[in-house]
């Protein structure tokens, strides 16, 4: 596969830019290992002594109380393709272009087929690869449906992408060992009696050998899956049975059989299968859901025995966040298993940032997150699209104004605004690049959010004029979204002020009851008047204060524009009037002193605004 590969792109940019990222990670590993000749034994056992300390913490805070589950859907964008296509099904396909592909189906995959390869390499591979361009539209709305069916075991599981997510059932496992039989049972779909007859005989076969297989992707299933009880056509007694029931199943109540009813129900409601992975924490969980691929399940008994043994012989390039660059510099220090990183675990420590060897270290000993990140916890959210090579400005223009778009209606869907916008952007010669700029205000319509990418976009192709920017991947990305405690902070702001019945004594006329005479007698020298926050707004007003942005871009370039500041001040003024619209009855004006009776927020709003003026 590697030499048809090379074969394939030899003399290419994509060829040029393997080689060259080669050439930095051999250098990289070349400066590893003379730092390592230079460490000394005493500073080894210093530093086995400290990680060691590290570790014993780890272990003393090892929580093996949760459930955690990750479902993966199998082959997701091209099983949903054979299954609106059965011409598909016994056949080598890829979803994406002749630029890049999105996934393949196990057909594909046994000539070496994968995801995020160009597809005319795909067809180099494998010449009768049939490449389907992909409807995301299709897409999203079957994962729409998975969604729905796990929500009901974690209302609050995380979706990591259309095909994946990470649940907690630990809540749902307590609740469910007092349910009855009833409110576990579901049911078989109808179909066609003979095709339902023809399907069952195809999946009883092949499950002699493989186990629980896919109906759409059974002939691919590997072989060391290890037989499943399936669930899909209950036991031998209700299949005889001439009863309705003969077409139900009942699952029990352990977490096995509760990840068996979730794929069963995916399965039922899609017409496609997931697999699924079952440990005491997400890390675990994400490798176990990829143990028995396709339609299978795995699980890691929640003990430390149980957890070590599955931990010691894996190789470390299985683990989530291990990448083919860090595996290649591990395995120059003869690290290949969590066995071998946990054995060398003081060297590494010396050799890697704290970051990376403290990660290794949980690798090593089995720990992960137990903890889901909620919506409101999110960091970031992005789009991306990889296309043939794009030159012209107007259609880069075009493609970012689509990309935030798309974008927007995500960030609406979930009720999140964010300050920092990034453009990412590769070009035909693989370099990446990241621009990012930073706003007053948080955003996250479109037209916001086209504004700041525009001109992040805009410096890149001035910074190679005359030449054009040519360009073969473009995303756009939202992050640094206010926090829950910002968000209650921005609440009591001005209307807390107000509500709290806070007054502005007037400039003349009598001291009002309760204060004290001393505190008025004493003067302005004395007692320095510290200024409001409406002082200090009409003093930036006068001194014609007008930076509505901040930003902040990585290659620390000022990419302010004036019109970008005038779109982003009309848009966010818009947003602030369409949220400011309940009525809060009489306040006094903190600048002028005048009562203001009866009138919205956005009137209020405005009286305060031409005070300041």
């Amino acid at each position: 596969i590697n030499r048809i590969i090379m074969e394939a792109t030899k003399g290419s940019r994509f060829y040029g830019n393997e080689l060259k990222k080669e050439k930095q990670v051999n250098q990289r590993i070349e400066k590893m290992m003379q730092q390592k000749a230079q460490i000394t034994n005493q500073q080894l056992r210093k530093a086995q002594l400290q990680v060691d300390r590290f570790a014993m913490e780890l272990e003393q805070n090892r929580n093996l109380s949760n459930t955690m589950v990750h479902v993966d859907m199998d082959a997701f964008y091209a099983a949903v393709e054979m299954r609106d296509n059965p011409e598909l099904r016994d056949k080598p396909i890829a979803v994406g272009s002749m630029s890049m592909l999105s996934t393949s189906n196990y057909h594909a995959r046994r000539f070496g087929v994968r995801a995020a390869m160009p597809g005319f390499i795909a067809k180099r591979l494998c010449p009768q690869l049939i490449i389907v361009p992909p409807n995301f539209d299709k897409y999203r709305a079957v994962s729409q449906e998975v969604k729905e069916i796990l929500a009901d075991y974690d209302p609050d599981f995380m979706a990591m992408s259309l095909d994946e997510a990470y649940l907690n059932i630990t809540k749902h496992l307590v609740e469910r060992q007092s349910w009855p039989e009833d409110k576990r049972r579901y049911f078989t779909k109808m179909g066609n009696p003979a095709e339902n007859a023809t399907a069952s005989k195809e999946a009883d076969t092949l499950g002699e050998h493989d186990g629980t297989i896919s109906p759409l992707l059974f002939e691919d299933s590997p072989p060391d899956v290890q037989p499943l009880e399936s669930p899909f056509h209950g036991n031998g007694e209700e299949q005889s049975s001439p009863q309705v029931l003969q077409n139900s199943v009942v699952f029990g109540t352990s977490a096995e059989e509760v990840v068996k009813e979730i794929r069963f129900r995916i399965e039922q409601k899609t017409g496609l299968t997931a697999s699924a992975g079952i440990a005491p924490n997400t890390m675990l969980a994400k490798i176990c859901s990829d143990k028995n691929k396709p339609n299978g399940q795995y699980q890691v008994l929640p003990t430390r025995q149980a957890v070590m043994n599955f931990i010691k012989d894996l190789p470390i390039r299985k683990v989530s966040g291990i990448g083919k660059v860090t595996e290649k510099m591990l395995k120059a220090l003869g690290v290949v298993t969590c066995t071998e990183l946990y054995q060398k675990r003081a060297l590494l420590s010396l050799l890697f940032s704290e970051t990376s060897w403290h990660y290794f270290l949980h690798i090593s000993l089995g720990l992960g997150s137990t903890h889901l990140a909620r919506d409101g916890e999110r960091k970031s959210m992005s789009v991306e699209r990889t296309f043939s090579e794009i030159s012209q400005a107007e259609e880069q223009y075009s493609l970012c104004r689509e990309l935030c778009r798309d974008l927007a209606q995500d960030l609406q869907k979930e009720g999140l605004k964010g300050r920092t916008i990034t453009i990412k952007l590769k070009n035909v010669d693989f370099e990446v690049k990241t621009r990012a700029c930073t706003v007053s205000c948080p955003v996250s319509t479109a037209e916001e959010i086209f504004a700041v990418s525009k001109e992040l976009l805009r410096t890149e192709i001035d910074a190679d004029f005359p030449r054009p920017l040519r360009l073969r991947l473009m995303g756009v990305r939202v992050s640094g979204f206010p926090s829950e405690e910002d968000r209650k902070q921005q609440q009591r702001s001005i209307v807390g002020f107000l509500q709290a019945g806070h007054q502005v004594p007037p400039a003349t006329g009598p001291a009002p009851e309760g204060m004290g005479t001393d505190l008025l007698a004493k003067s302005p020298e004395t007692t320095p008047k510290k200024k409001s926050f409406f002082d200090k707004k009409r003093l930036e007003r006068k001194e014609g204060h007008q930076d509505a942005l901040k930003c902040e871009g990585t290659d620390e370039q000022n990419l302010q524009t004036s019109h970008t500041v005038q779109v982003l001040k009309r848009t966010m003024n818009e947003n602030l009037v369409s949220e400011s619209l309940l009525s809060l009855g009489p306040f006094t004006c903190p600048v002028c002193c005048q009562e203001q009776g009866g009138i919205s927020l956005e009137a209020f709003n405005r009286h305060v605004d031409t005070c300041l003026e």
